[in-house]
């Protein structure tokens, strides 16, 4: 089985802002396997199904942002996967908008999310797919990512890496993740 977590917070509030990139992803995914999000448990909102003959298990916390490893570590746990099949989908300051980054494993850049999750997997070696949405130009860092892009191009350019996250996703579960770098890293 894979567990894959889109880091974002729950609620109408936040459905567009850039912190949610990872739920959109995640949304997408859901969509093109015919799963939904019906069920809670493991502190999520959850679904389950197959993607390429693959289990997967779909998390989207309910926890908010900053404790997204609670969620994580409950499912790992109660359904005994390795760290190795686990997939994070995550918004990404240093990245700009319509980029993805994935990565193998990796520090926390500031993400409190990924913090959460380093911390109670005990690990950074974790597989993450990182969509950009780049640098608050003015303003705090906080009301940048609670805040969806202003800019029609922005915006547009936000959504465009969502839908590669997407099919970064669905391109490593059918191949590789490794494969999957090799493509979409470019």
């Amino acid at each position: 089985m894979k567990i894959i977590l889109g880091i974002g917070n729950i609620g109408d509030l936040y459905t567009d802002t850039r912190h949610n990139s990872g739920f959109q992803a995640l949304d997408l995914f859901a969509s093109d396997f015919g799963l939904s999000f019906t069920k809670k448990d493991f502190k999520s909102m959850i679904a389950k199904g197959k993607a390429f003959g693959e289990d997967v298990l779909l998390l989207k916390p309910t926890t908010y942002v900053n404790l997204s490893g609670e969620a994580l570590i409950m499912a790992k746990n109660f359904f005994k996967v390795d760290v190795e099949d686990i997939i994070v989908l995550v918004d990404d300051m240093d990245t700009e908008p319509g980029h993805i980054r994935l990565r193998l494993k990796g520090e926390a850049g500031g993400h409190n999310g990924l913090k959460s999750i380093i911390y109670l997997l005990g690990t950074n070696e974790f597989k993450r797919i990182r969509i950009g949405i780049g640098k608050p130009k003015v303003g705090s860092t906080p009301d940048y990512v609670l805040s969806a892009p202003r800019d029609s191009l922005e915006y547009q350019a936000w959504k465009d890496g969502i839908s590669k996250a997407c099919e970064a996703l669905e391109y490593s579960l059918k191949f590789n993740f490794e494969k999957a770098m090799s493509i979409y890293n470019r």
